[in-house]
């Protein structure tokens, strides 16, 4: 989703007393963000509790850069949530890739780190 899109959500959220962490995220037009709701709740409310994923500059890699992601939570209504459009499939399998590789690079550095201990 784009920006607009984002701070619609929140606004929304605010509006509605609902659940906003941004983590560092600020809201910028040249970023990509992506909602990945991760628990459902009837009340007060209906709502999904989603993490936020903030990548910076969209799409866009440097060749030999690792992708900056940023992480927050947001509550949507179920009405809200109903409204937004799904992913495209090469959005979900870039998504996919960036995150396996942060796990991966992750496990790296935890095994280099034990090798010298």
């Amino acid at each position: 989703m784009s920006e607009r899109e984002l701070r619609a959500l929140v606004d929304a959220a605010e509006r509605d007393r609902l659940g906003w962490d941004p983590n560092d995220i600020v809201p910028d037009e040249k970023d990509m963000y992506l909602l990945l709701p991760y628990s459902y709740e009837e009340r007060p409310v209906r709502l999904w509790k989603c993490r936020v994923l903030a990548f910076a500059n969209g799409l866009a890699v440097e060749v030999g850069k690792g992708k900056k992601i940023l992480y927050g939570r947001l509550d949507v209504s179920l009405a809200a949530f109903r409204r937004l459009p799904p992913a495209p499939r090469k959005v979900e399998r870039q998504l996919l890739h960036w995150l396996a590789w942060k796990a991966a690079t992750v496990s790296w550095k935890e095994t280099s780190s034990s090798d010298r201990g």
